[in-house]
C-alpha cells in the first residue's frame, strides 16, 4: 500500500508542477506580446507619421498598392541582430 500512496503523492506533485509551468508560460506569452507591442509603437513613432498618414500607408500596403523594395526585409533583419536571436535571458 505504501507504493500506491507514494505514486499518488508523485502524481499530485507532478500536477502542481505542471500547473505552475502553465501559469509561467501564460505570463511569458503575455510579456512577449507586451514587448512586441512596445516595439511596434517605437517603430511607428520613429517614422513620425500622424494617425491618418499611418492608416493610409498601412491600407495601401495591405491592398498591394505599395510594396517594399526588393531586399528590404533582408536588410532590416541584418541590421537588427536581436531579431533572430533566441531569448535565453529568461530561461531558468
Amino acid at each position: 500500500m505504501a507504493t500506491v500512496e507514494k505514486i499518488r503523492k508523485d502524481i499530485q506533485k507532478t500536477k502542481e508542477k505542471i500547473s505552475a509551468q502553465q501559469k509561467r508560460l501564460r505570463e511569458l506569452e503575455a510579456q512577449l506580446t507586451e514587448e512586441e507591442n512596445l516595439e511596434i509603437v517605437r517603430m511607428v513613432k520613429a517614422v513620425r507619421m500622424d494617425n491618418k498618414e499611418l492608416t493610409a500607408f498601412l491600407k495601401a500596403y495591405a491592398s498591394g498598392l505599395i510594396t517594399l523594395p526588393d531586399g528590404m526585409m533582408e536588410a532590416v533583419a541584418a541590421a537588427d541582430p536581436d531579431d533572430d536571436m533566441e531569448d535565453s535571458d529568461h530561461e531558468e
